[in-house]
């Protein structure tokens, strides 16, 4: 049967207004255009059926045709579009074209300070002394003939020739220890001196320096043990005091000794 030419025009208004509707829904929404072109499709061949014409079928097909060329291909499966296939969108090459750089420094490791050690000698042995000093406990150091001056009352007595310290209780040695004095520019006052003060922790107001065991006799010298004599012997000198190396043998004099005892620097 034949259309008339209103019928056509009709089927193709209605054929053109639903490939208007196809277009529009996949330009808002990409994810729904399998579902619009189909939907499309069918709102075609209806306007063709209703047509009754027998290019109705054609102009649908062509209608299809038309919609899927203007949608962008999407993956198997419903994945997103590439960003190939974005307009605008770089391609991935240009994104991983400078990667963040892996570090590569080894941690370092935490380092604790360690808390500094305070250079320790061994005290030296214990040596007696012969003949007149038989049994007597001494330095390394022989001590030499006792000044007339220490032997009467308590007495330390202090030998610069051979660097020794006797006490002696009415001309009796009781123990000797070895010594160490001042240089040309800070000599070891000589001569009969008491003991004016007793100080067993002190510290230099000149020097800082510690002296423990301190027993004056002139002014600022004084008998007292000495880590530097300890560590270093006879390398170093004191500053006019005298030294005593044997920390024992000088905590004992310290305790043997009383204010007003004499001593004797020859």
């Amino acid at each position: 049967m034949r259309t008339s030419g209103a019928g056509k025009g009709g089927a193709l208004i209605a054929v053109a207004g639903a490939v208007a509707l196809g277009v529009t829904g996949c330009a808002s929404n990409s994810a729904n255009s399998s579902e619009s072109k189909t939907s499309t499709t069918d709102a075609v061949q209806q306007a063709a059926a209703v047509a009754g014409t027998s290019s109705a079928p054609a102009a649908a097909n062509a209608a299809a045709n038309t919609l899927t060329s203007s949608v962008p291909n999407r993956p198997a499966g419903g994945a997103a579009s590439s960003p190939a296939a974005i307009p605008g969108a770089a391609p991935a090459a240009a994104r991983n074209s400078n990667p963040v750089p892996k570090l590569t420094t080894k941690p370092q490791p935490i380092l604790h300070p360690t808390k500094p050690t305070t250079p320790t000698t061994p005290a030296p042995p214990k040596n007696t002394g012969s003949n007149w000093l038989s049994g007597v406990p001494l330095g390394h150091n022989t001590p030499g003939a006792l000044d007339p001056r220490c032997k009467t009352g308590r007495v330390v007595c202090i030998d610069m020739s051979t660097r020794t310290l006797l006490w002696v209780v009415n001309g009796k040695v009781q123990y000797g220890m070895d010594v160490r004095f001042g240089d040309e520019n800070n000599p070891t006052r000589k001569g009969k001196f008491d003991i004016y003060l007793k100080m067993e922790h002190c510290i230099s107001t000149i020097y800082h320096t510690s002296m423990p065991d301190a027993m004056f006799f002139s002014g600022g010298e004084a008998v007292h043990f000495s880590i530097d004599f300890a560590t270093y012997g006879y390398a170093h000198h004191s500053h006019g005091c005298v030294n005593v190396r044997d920390r024992a043998a000088v905590a004992k004099l310290f305790a043997d000794t009383r204010l007003g005892d004499s001593v004797v620097v020859y």
